[in-house]
């Protein structure tokens, strides 16, 4: 089984955020379920993604790439 680096990188940075999957959608604009779907490795997360992500956790965005 291939690892999730970027995923788990993304919910550790999230929990430290102390933010919920629907309130990174909501500030990135994007639903819940692709929050879901870029943790759990089953979409890959573009550098657009990456830096707006990046800016809602308050994280540099080479920190998910």
């Amino acid at each position: 089984m291939q690892s999730n680096r970027t995923g788990n990188l993304l919910v550790a940075a999230r929990l430290k955020a102390g933010l919920t999957q629907k309130q990174v959608a909501d500030i990135v604009g994007i639903r819940q379920s692709m929050v879901s779907e870029y943790e759990h490795g089953k979409r890959r997360l573009t550098r657009d993604m990456a830096e707006k992500i990046s800016s809602a956790l308050n994280i540099k965005d080479s920190y998910l790439q």
